[in-house]
């Protein structure tokens, strides 16, 4: 009799194994693969005098090479142009020498490379610790960020999330937020 029951206790357990398998696949959020853009490239032809002025790091070999440039009243006008531009209004201050000593410096500095969120592969936690996200993500669904339950969703993604309530996060919701997120990993790594 035993061995009846084996082959039975077998199929059984080999059922109840793969009911948890598609269980837990369902339950369990699915992460898309994270992109990242890579950080804009500066240069003393090419960069604005304003995208120097913006990123810290720019700015510090500005100021380093032309000393008092960033200072100057003039510089707010200047921000669309580039150095080569105004060389001639400060002859003295922008030489071909500093501009040389400047662009071997900028030519090793490169921007941060900047995550791309998306509602498939950012948790929503990320998202909420991060005030331009958080904003975007309440631009589209209102109220989400201050929800009373929020703290227990801060381990999934907003693909996850949709599978309990998609009559408010629908797939044209998340497509928009994916939108918005790309818009906001351009602007930071100066891609814009």
């Amino acid at each position: 009799m035993s061995r009846r029951k084996l082959p039975l206790i077998i199929g059984i357990a080999v059922v109840v194994i793969a009911v948890l398998g598609v269980a837990v696949s369902y339950f369990l959020p699915s992460q898309e693969p994270t992109v990242t853009l890579p950080g804009i490239s500066y240069s003393v032809e090419e960069s604005e005098i304003g995208a120097l002025l913006d990123f810290a790091e720019a700015r510090e070999l500005l100021d380093k090479h032309l000393p008092g440039v960033s200072d100057l009243r003039q510089i707010a006008v200047a921000r669309p142009l580039t150095l080569i531009d105004i060389k001639p209004y400060y002859p003295d201050l922008v030489t071909d020498q500093r501009l040389s000593e400047l662009d071997a410096e900028l030519d090793k500095l490169e921007g941060s490379s900047v995550v791309v969120y998306t509602t498939g592969s950012t948790l929503v936690g990320v998202i909420l610790d991060d005030p331009e996200a958080r904003d975007i993500v309440d631009k589209h669904l209102p109220g989400f960020s201050t929800h009373p339950d929020i703290g227990q969703g801060r381990g999934f993604t907003l693909n996850f999330m949709q599978k309990f309530d998609r009559n408010t996060i629908t797939d044209q919701v998340l497509a928009n937020i994916n939108a918005d997120f790309e818009a906001l990993a351009k602007k930071r790594a100066g891609l814009e």
